[in-house]
């Protein structure tokens, strides 16, 4: 019997599997990949410092390709908008293989090629899983399950339907996504990761070029998985690869991503159990950004572990607390502000943006909604039809703030504030 089993070797599970096994708990990760193909994931490749510094987290120098030093935003009849923040351009796969060695330094036992198939739950704990080696069938035991297996959950959605934590994630709650890694015949700028947002090319998303080096690039497209009624790799083709730039340019590797862009899980734990990551929904819904979460999760839920008596739910409950404090409201305000902007026709939409059109602004402020104030006193100018929707948008900000903010601290509390959640959600989106 393991102290901790801990479901996929991705970011967040080799990295709480280092903290822990450095904290000298028994911990085994399984994965149902070859552990040399651990890391090969479909991304943006992006990496946010804010927030992971505080942890004291930086990449390892042999994972990162090249910093830039902003995110550069641009739509069609606007200037673009600049927002500056510290961005890794990583090597995915060294990435990915960098944390799961780490992890087995610091004393983990991997299992690849072990897939997940259930949870083993007695009464309302879980004490173990199911899992297939090969042709074997197992029961692996341990006090304490995580489920970081990303967006599939392989436990987490085979838990008894009436826990807090057990809500299925729909196709409205999905995106798509299809990228490249390109080699281009000519240097770019590596200073700004490139943000596109054009509803031409991609009604309800973005597309992305992301300088990984002078002449590398990750260029993708990604859109919301139940409005798709097209070819998404069709339009990236068209519309993307045409730009001069990927002339006579190489395509290194290819390859399709779903991701989650919803409200986070409003629950993430129970006895015996965790789950973080994409398995928890953790994923910003706006930039459906996933590396960074991923990192904060692990490290909130490291904590909390190592401080927990026991792992009975009200001993795990402050990783919901926690993990709400620092992003999941934030994660909340954005899906809110996402589900605005998507209502937006372009006309309306790029008013919006005009607003901050050829300016520069910290990340934090945006990721913050500090510059609320700022839209305001400018959409003045811009008719009191904006004024209107964008102060009914920011009551709605508001309104979403508060609700996450007053997270409860205990899980007697839980069922009362989840109604208010369920129901905000179901008159607004």
């Amino acid at each position: 019997m393991y102290d901790i089993i801990v479901v996929g070797a991705g970011t967040s599970g080799c990295i709480i599997a280092s903290l822990l096994s450095k904290k000298g708990f028994n911990v085994c990760i399984i994965d149902s990949k070859k552990a040399d193909e651990v890391g090969n994931k479909v991304c943006g490749d992006a990496l946010i410092s804010r927030g992971i510094d505080s942890l004291r987290f930086e990449p390892h120098k042999s994972t990162v390709m090249n910093i830039a030093s902003a995110l550069r935003f641009h739509a069609p009849g606007i200037k673009p908008i600049l927002l500056k923040t510290r961005v890794f351009l990583l090597d995915r796969f060294r990435f990915g293989q960098y944390f799961l060695h780490k992890a087995i330094d610091n004393g983990s036992l991997f299992l690849d090629r072990c897939k997940a198939l259930a949870p083993i739950v007695k009464g309302d704990k879980v004490i173990g899983i199911k899992a297939k080696v090969g042709d074997s069938k197992n029961e692996l035991y341990a006090k304490l399950i995580i489920d970081a297996s990303g967006i599939n959950a392989v436990i987490r959605r085979k838990l008894p339907k009436d826990w807090f934590l057990s809500k299925s994630i729909g196709k409205n709650d999905l995106a798509l996504s299809y990228r490249e890694i390109r080699k281009l015949k000519r240097s770019i700028d590596t200073e700004y990761c490139e943000v596109f947002y054009d509803r031409k090319v991609v009604p309800n998303g973005y597309y992305w070029i992301f300088p990984k080096g002078d002449d590398i690039v990750n260029v993708g497209i990604g859109t919301r998985m139940n409005i798709i009624d097209y070819n998404l790799k069709e339009r990236f083709y068209k519309n993307i690869i045409s730009n001069p730039i990927f002339t006579e340019s190489e395509k290194l590797s290819h390859g399709f991503g779903i991701l989650p862009i919803s409200p986070p899980l409003s629950c993430s734990t129970a006895s015996g159990f965790i789950v973080i990551g994409d398995a928890a929904k953790q994923v910003n819904p706006f930039i459906g950004e996933g590396i960074r979460p991923s990192i904060i999760s692990a490290h909130i839920a490291a904590e909390i572990i190592e401080n927990s008596k026991n792992f009975d739910q009200d001993c795990l409950w402050d990783y919901n607390v926690e993990f709400m404090k620092r992003l999941g409201a934030k994660h909340a305000t954005f899906a809110a502000f996402g589900s605005f902007f998507e209502k937006l026709d372009y006309k309306e939409a790029k008013v919006l943006l005009s607003v901050f059109e050829n300016k520069s602004y910290n990340f934090d402020d945006f990721e913050d909604f500090n510059i609320s104030l700022l839209l305001i006193i400018k959409a003045l100018f811009k008719g009191y039809k904006q004024i209107r929707s964008i102060l009914k948008e920011l009551a709605i900000i508001r309104s979403v703030r508060s609700i996450y903010k007053n997270f409860p601290d205990s899980p007697n509390k839980f069922l009362e504030w989840s109604y208010k959640v369920e129901q905000f959600w179901k008159d607004y989106l």
